[in-house]
């Protein structure tokens, strides 16, 4: 009977540890803590950008995460959040319902933002934005 409890024991432990390898592998080896993806970085603005929506009542609710074509500009971009904030609400300021409504927003919202980002950032490595949340009330 110890025997078998004990094998039993053995098998479910090493299948508990070969599970943790891959888990770690593909959660925390593959992605290094870089958050890169097919050479590619992500950089996720932690509040949301809520902002009246022009010649309405309504407001306009999204969530913006950055891509960069380069590592090592978390501390860069976290020091002129400010700045990326103000060029992003800038830009959504002058959305009208139409604008929001429409099909192609943001595909066109996705070559605006990194343009005015890069121009008042001072750099060329915004290379895309995505969306997380996109609503208007």
């Amino acid at each position: 009977m110890k025997t078998k409890s004990r094998s039993v024991f053995t098998v479910i432990l090493t299948l508990l540890l070969v599970a943790g390898a891959v888990a770690y592998y593909f959660f925390i080896y593959k992605n290094d803590g870089n958050n890169v993806e097919e050479g590619n970085y992500y950089y996720a603005i932690d509040d949301f950008f809520v902002t009246n929506v022009k010649d309405s009542t309504k407001l306009f609710k999204t969530s913006v995460i950055l891509v960069v074509d380069r590592g090592g500009l978390d501390e860069y971009l976290d020091k002129n959040e400010f700045i990326i904030r103000d060029t992003i609400l800038f830009i959504l300021r002058g959305l009208t319902e139409n604008d929001i409504k429409s099909l192609t927003i943001q595909d066109e919202l996705r070559e605006m933002i990194p343009v005015a980002l890069n121009e008042a950032l001072g750099t060329n490595h915004i290379v895309s934005v995505y969306f997380g949340d996109f609503v208007m009330q």
